[in-house]
């Protein structure tokens, strides 16, 4: 009898330690599962962070700070115009639709006038100035005076003066157009403010443009410059604003001129002139201008509105606009106009 008690306990312990090991199987099964789904998702998580840090990265301006950022991105639906920095100081314009490029040199001793107040200085002076400023930055400064010295929109800078500080404007072109492979080692050395995308389209672009189709105009030797010399034999140039305008109808973009929408320009800040000023730049750029006037009242923001097409998209990158338009603002609209530019207090900052 004690031995058959002993071996049903034994059964009976057996079968109860066996469901144990059958729960405690399933549970461990169960964690299994779910420690794979949390890891699961966490990869998840990390693989769409790296995939959206990346695509930042590709949108987001080459070794600049944010304050520096440009408000778009350069989508080469419109040509491409660049600061160009290397033994000299140029003006890259990549015209995309036309698969060809201008350069445009101009002599150091060019007297400009330099936005926010600070006068008429020589080119060679700009980089500096702007350096010394807590707010601006050489680069920046530069952009902004030769906008306003061509009349024709800089959409960036590409500054190879500490990487290659003996190479012309042509020069660095030849380096641009080399094959998609080779070149990119100046990255390592280049101050920019275009996208890493931008980099990469203006480097494949600019290498499928034929040699035949680079013109480079130097403006000294062209003469649209008037040249005077000082006492020391050292020559200064000074620019007429209408030969100038005579030379750079070569860069107007294509696809503003072939909409040829009808554009009003109106003065909303007071400040005289400022209309045919901006006229100038947006004809040079192809664009049709059929009014200049002033607006009915003042308005502290930039606006650009119209009929939606290419040209109303360009015109809103260049001049910053504020697509808010209240009804006050509406009777200084010109009806005639398929798109109307309304110069706000803050265009008066960057002239």
């Amino acid at each position: 009898m004690p031995s058959k008690l002993v071996s049903t306990k034994e059964r009976s312990a057996l079968k109860k330690n066996g469901w144990k090991d059958i729960q405690y199987k399933a549970k461990m099964k169960k964690r299994s599962k779910l420690a794979l789904l949390i890891l699961a998702l966490l990869v998840g998580f990390l693989i769409v962070s790296w995939v959206i840090q990346l695509t930042q990265s590709l949108f987001s301006p080459w070794k600049l700070s944010p304050d520096q950022e440009r408000s778009y991105v350069w989508d080469a639906q419109f040509n491409i115009n660049l600061l160009l920095r290397g033994s000299n100081i140029s003006v890259l314009s990549y015209h995309p639709k036309e698969e060809r490029i201008v350069i445009i040199n101009i002599p150091d001793e060019t007297f400009l006038n330099v936005p926010y107040g600070f006068g008429l200085w020589q080119l060679r002076a700009v980089y500096e100035l702007g350096e010394s400023q807590k707010d601006s930055g050489g680069n920046k400064l530069l952009v902004e005076t030769l906008t306003n010295f061509l009349a024709i929109p800089i959409d960036g800078f590409l500054d190879f003066s500490t990487l290659e500080p003996n190479k012309s404007a042509s020069e660095i072109v030849d380096i641009l157009k080399e094959n998609p492979f080779s070149g990119f080692n100046l990255l390592s050395g280049l101050k920019t403010d275009l996208t890493i995308w931008e980099l990469l389209r203006l480097k494949v672009s600019a290498g499928s443009v034929r040699f035949d189709k680079i013109k480079e105009l130097s403006l000294d030797k062209i003469k649209v410059l008037d040249r005077e010399n000082l006492l020391d034999g050292t020559p200064i140039y000074t620019a007429d604003p209408v030969k100038l305008d005579s030379v750079l109808s070569d860069l107007a973009d294509p696809v503003i001129t072939s909409e040829h929408k009808s554009i009003a320009v109106l003065n909303a800040t007071g400040q005289a002139q400022l209309a045919q000023k901006a006229a100038r730049l947006i004809t040079n750029l192809g664009g049709n201008v059929i009014i200049t006037t002033n607006a009915s009242q003042k308005l502290k923001k930039t606006q650009v509105v119209g009929l939606e097409s290419a040209t109303l998209k360009r015109l809103k990158q260049i001049f910053g606009s504020d697509d808010k338009i209240g009804p006050t603002d509406e009777d200084s609209i010109s009806s005639r106009a398929q798109i109307n530019l309304l110069l706000g207090e803050d265009y008066l900052s960057r002239n």
